[in-house]
């Protein structure tokens, strides 16, 4: 008994091991649907993330690429000035997306200090939706 069930369709799973959850949709492309229902799945991990719950199956599969060398080659320099520079200077500039987010992290955190209340009181549901906000950013990190 392996304590999960996945349906015919491979649409959806369920945990029958006492894990109360109960049924999680499963959302995946269509190749990797024909893998589940074909290859024999090992393991599979449940995972609690801030904006949801997520199933991870761990099963054999073979890995096919196909490419073709050119017999190109090009040298790349990693750099503070830019992101990275190769030998014909071609420049990419360094992206500042983590800049932003630390300051939408900053702003929410802020948020929820304020809504935090010291004691035996429950914290409020203000509280919780901004915990929550927190915990997407978070994620997005």
């Amino acid at each position: 008994m392996s304590g999960w069930k996945i349906s015919e369709d491979c649409r959806s799973i369920t945990f029958t091991d006492g894990f109360e959850i109960g049924n999680l949709s499963l959302f995946c492309n269509k190749e990797t649907r024909e893998d589940l229902h074909t290859l024999k799945i090992n393991r599979v991990r449940v995972v609690r993330r801030a904006d949801g719950y997520y199933a991870q199956f761990c099963f054999d599969a073979e890995r096919k690429e196909q490419r073709e060398y050119t017999g190109n080659v090009v040298g790349l320099d990693l750099g503070l000035k830019y992101f990275t520079k190769d030998q014909n200077d071609n420049a990419v500039i360094y992206p500042q997306f983590l800049r932003k987010a630390e300051r939408r992290l900053k702003k929410a955190q802020k948020r929820l200090s304020k809504k935090f209340v010291k004691g035996a009181k429950p914290q409020s549901g203000n509280y919780h939706k901004a915990r929550i906000r927190l915990g997407k950013i978070h994620l997005k990190i």
